[in-house]
């Protein structure tokens, strides 16, 4: 089964790279949209040898429900001119854990995703040293069968609705909120600035508030090998 990466992606050039590596181990090509990247992104993305095709949007839209899913489906036609099989949808700040074994009889492959925080204790540290997360997921579809029914159509939509049957296996490291204190706050001001509520009051709400010692639900952190045990859906 041939399976294409794809992804969206703005000023990520401080993670792009690795997240590029890391998914190359599960893909036969990376497919990328560049949403109008200010830093290298574009650049790193272009000269990485995964990287099938790009493309480079030039201006950035303002109405970030609406580019949510415009974009993303963007780079899914793209991909689907080379006819893969399956397509794998991922944020430049996720990671994966999965063996990728017994997909093949279903229509999608739905992982639970959990938050990373930074703590006092790991501050200064890079992002993929992080030791706590939160004891919440939610289960999102990160794997799917390439039929020309599964598309992008709603505003703010970040996954795909697949029809049954559907694997629920593996799971995803989201270290959006992990990054750095410095991207932290610039998510603060992205959501305050540009989405309605409920993003709105919520990211004004976490300014400042970047080091954790509970999770954004006030729950205590837990480990990444205690997730099974304490892992709560939301």
């Amino acid at each position: 089964m041939r399976i294409a990466g794809i992804t969206r992606v703005r000023n990520e050039e401080k993670i792009i790279r690795e997240t590029l590596d890391h998914f190359s181990r599960w893909v036969d090509a990376i497919y990328v949209f560049d949403d109008a990247s200010t830093d290298h992104t574009a650049d790193i993305c272009k000269n990485h040898s995964f990287v099938r095709s790009m493309i480079k949007n030039k201006k950035w839209a303002k109405d970030r429900l609406r580019a949510e899913f415009e974009t993303r489906q963007a780079v899914l036609k793209l991909a689907r001119n080379d006819n893969p099989d399956y397509i794998l949808y991922f944020d430049a700040d996720e990671r994966i854990d999965w063996n990728f074994l017994g997909y093949e009889d279903y229509e999608g492959v739905k992982m639970r995703l959990f938050d990373f925080y930074i703590t006092e204790e790991d501050e200064h540290k890079p992002y993929y040293k992080r030791q706590w997360l939160g004891p919440e997921f939610r289960e999102i579809t990160i794997l799917f069968k390439n039929r020309p029914e599964y598309n992008y159509t709603n505003p703010d939509q970040r996954e795909i609705l697949v029809k049954k049957p559907i694997l629920r296996a593996g799971y995803v490291k989201h270290y959006g909120k992990a990054i750095s204190v410095e991207e932290w706050e610039r998510t603060c001001v992205y959501y305050t600035k540009y989405f309605p509520e409920p993003y709105k009051s919520k990211w004004e709400k976490r300014k400042g508030k970047a080091i954790h010692s509970l999770s954004d639900f006030n729950r205590p952190l837990i480990k990444w090998a205690d997730k099974d045990k304490f892992g709560i859906p939301i």
